[in-house]
């Protein structure tokens, strides 16, 4: 299921290949004195390289911030991990001085 994504971003990009490459006019490109003249499809295709870039980028700052969103929880959770483990040994530290002073209560009322 998770493939399909995938399947058709590839089947997407062949036809954007195959239409552009296909009918292939020349467009004029004018960036103050200077004239340029490009294939459609070059200029198309920067134009598409330049979102998936843009796409990538946008998906790694995402990424780092899950990253850190992930590192907090990790260090939260070994907080609450060894607090755990202390508690459980204060409570058998605890059963055990219970313990000691029933047996010592014990005896004395033995004498």
């Amino acid at each position: 299921m998770k493939n399909i994504g995938l399947f058709f971003a590839f089947i997407l990009t062949a036809a954007f290949v195959y239409i552009f490459g296909y009918n292939n006019p020349i467009i004029a490109i004018n960036f103050g004195d200077y004239h340029y003249n490009l294939d459609l499809f070059v200029y198309a295709l920067f134009a598409f390289l330049f979102g998936i870039s843009v796409g990538a980028l946008l998906m790694l700052r995402g990424f780092f911030d899950a990253s850190d969103n992930y590192k907090k929880l990790k260090r939260q959770y070994e907080k609450t991990s060894i607090g755990a483990d202390d508690s459980d040994l204060k409570v058998k530290t605890l059963e055990n001085k219970i313990n000691t002073l029933e047996e010592a209560l014990k005896k004395a009322l033995e004498k």
